[in-house]
C-alpha cells in the first residue's frame, strides 16, 4: 500500500508530537489495509439439503466434517455454500476417513441447479499418518450467483418442483399428497402414464430417497418418468398399458435438512417396513401398496451405494434368496443389459449381486424389513420386487452425472416394459 508523504508540521506542535501522531495514523492505515485483505470467505450449510460441520478455521483454511446428526457410525454426505468475493479462495480439509468421491467433489455455480464434477486431481492427501486428511480448494468465480460443493450432485424439493412445473397441465400426470412427514412437510405421490385403471394392464411402483443423501437416484427417477411421458413410441406404450405410482422422497425431512439418512437411529427408512413403522411416509406407502396389491406387477426401489471400490463402481440389482425371485431378478438384469442405449454400462455378469455375497447378507437387514422385502411379501406374483443400486460418480470408468442418470432412467423404462411382457423395443 502506498502512503502519502507529508512535509512540514502544524503551527504550534512539537516535532516529536507530530511524529507520534503521524506514526499512529500510518499504523491505522496499515491495519485497515490488512483487515481489508483478511480472509472474508465463509462456508455455509443453512439451506435446503445443506450439510457440513466446521471444526476449526485458520485464516482461509477450514477443517470440516460431514454432519452425522442422528447417524450411527460414519457416512460421507456433505453439501456447502461458499460466501466470498469473486476470485477469493479457501481450503477445505476433511480429517479422517475420506468422504470425497472418485471424481472429486461435485460443483455448482448456480445455487445447486446444475452440477459438474471438479475432478479427482483437485483433491490432495495432506497427511500421511493414520487415516490422513483430504483437502481441496474452493473459489468464488466471477459471475457465480451461488457456488456450492457437495459429495454428489444434489437433488432437493426445488429440483422436483422445477420438473413438475415443466410438466404442468398434462392429463397423464397426477400429483397428490401421500402424507405429511414427521415435521409437517408434504410427501408427494405421483401417478403417471395410463391413469384410467380400467384401461391398463397393471401398476408399477417406484420409490427413491429412503436414504436422504442418495441424490443420483432422483435423477434416474426423473429420467424414467420423462420416458413414460414422452411423445414417442416408448411413452405411448407406457401410457396405453401401465400406470406408474411413485414416491419421489421417502425421507422428505431428511432430504430437505441435508441428513445422511443412511443408518439413522434407531433405524432408517429402509429398515422401517415393519408391523408398526416409525415414519409416516413408510406407513402411508405400505397402506397404499396394500390397496393397490391386486394390480401391482413390479416394484423397484432406487438407491445409491458407498463411495468407491467394488460394488460401488456400477449399477446393480440387489438379489434376494429363495423362491422364484432370483431368476426374475437375473432376467431383469439381462433385459436391461440388452435394451440399454444410454452411456451407463449394465452387464449381466457384473450387475447382479446375489444374496449372500459382499454386503448382501441376512445380517445387513437385522435392523428391520426393507422396502424390497416388504414388496416381495406384499406382491408375491409380481414380475420384480427389488432394489437397484446406482453408482454416484463412476460406472466402470464412465462418468455418472445428471444427464447420464436420466438416460439410465429411460433405459429402465424400456427394460421394465419388456420385462413385463411387452416384447417390442422402441426405435432409437
Amino acid at each position: 500500500m502506498a502512503f502519502p508523504v507529508r512535509t512540514g508540521h502544524a503551527v504550534g506542535g512539537s516535532a516529536a508530537g507530530i511524529g507520534r501522531g503521524w506514526r499512529r495514523r500510518v499504523a491505522g492505515l496499515i491495519l485497515a489495509g490488512l483487515l481489508a485483505r483478511s480472509p472474508a470467505a465463509e462456508l455455509e450449510a443453512d439451506f435446503p439439503g445443506g450439510n457440513l460441520r466446521i471444526l476449526s478455521r485458520t485464516g482461509s483454511t477450514f477443517t470440516v466434517a460431514p454432519d452425522l446428526r442422528d447417524t450411527t457410525g460414519w457416512w460421507f454426505h456433505f453439501h456447502f455454500r461458499l460466501r466470498a468475493d469473486a476470485g477469493e479462495t479457501a481450503t477445505v480439509v476433511f480429517p479422517g476417513p475420506n468422504p470425497i468421491g472418485v471424481r472429486g467433489p461435485a460443483v455448482s455455480l448456480d445455487g445447486g441447479l446444475t452440477w459438474k464434477w471438479a475432478g479427482a486431481d483437485r483433491v490432495r492427501k495432506i497427511s500421511a499418518e493414520g487415516p490422513g486428511a483430504w483437502a481441496f480448494e474452493v473459489e468464488a468465480p466471477a459471475g457465480a450467483v451461488d457456488a456450492r460443493w457437495a459429495f454428489a450432485p444434489a437433488y432437493t424439493e426445488a429440483h422436483w418442483r422445477a420438473w413438475l412445473a415443466a410438466k404442468a397441465g398434462r392429463g397423464d400426470l397426477a400429483v397428490g399428497e401421500l402424507c405429511r412427514s414427521r415435521q409437517g412437510r408434504r410427501v408427494e405421490v405421483i401417478r403417471a402414464g395410463g391413469l384410467d385403471p380400467g384401461k391398463i394392464r397393471g401398476v408399477v411402483l417406484l420409490t427413491a430417497r429412503h436414504h436422504a443423501c442418495e441424490s443420483i437416484a432422483s435423477y434416474v427417477l426423473e429420467g424414467l418418468l420423462d420416458a413414460a411421458l414422452a411423445e414417442d413410441d416408448l411413452g405411448r406404450r407406457w401410457r396405453s398399458q401401465w400406470q406408474i405410482v411413485a414416491m419421489p422422497f421417502a425421507d422428505k425431512d431428511g432430504v430437505e435438512q441435508g441428513d445422511q439418512g443412511k443408518n439413522r437411529r434407531p433405524h432408517d427408512h429402509n429398515r422401517d417396513y415393519n408391523a408398526s413403522p416409525l415414519y409416516p411416509e413408510v406407513a402411508a406407502w405400505m397402506k397404499l401398496g396394500s390397496e393397490l396389491a391386486p394390480a401391482v406387477r413390479l416394484s423397484l426401489d432406487l438407491h445409491c451405494p458407498h463411495i468407491r471400490g467394488q460394488w460401488n463402481d456400477r449399477v446393480y440389482l440387489v438379489g434376494s434368496a429363495g423362491g422364484a425371485w432370483p431368476e426374475k431378478e437375473r432376467a431383469f438384469v439381462r433385459t436391461l443389459s440388452r435394451v440399454r442405449r444410454g452411456p451407463i454400462p449394465v452387464r449381466e455378469a457384473d450387475c447382479y449381486l446375489p444374496a449372500g455375497v459382499a454386503w448382501n447378507t441376512a445380517g445387513n437387514y437385522s435392523a428391520g424389513r426393507s422396502n424390497a422385502a416388504w414388496a416381495r411379501d406384499t406382491f408375491p406374483d409380481a414380475r420384480l420386487a427389488a432394489t437397484l443400486e446406482i453408482t454416484y460418480a463412476d460406472a466402470f470408468g464412465v462418468e455418472m452425472n445428471a444427464n447420464a442418470a436420466r438416460a439410465l432412467g429411460r433405459d429402465l423404462a424400456e427394460a421394465i416394459l419388456v420385462h413385463l411382457g411387452d416384447g417390442g423395443i422402441s426405435a432409437p
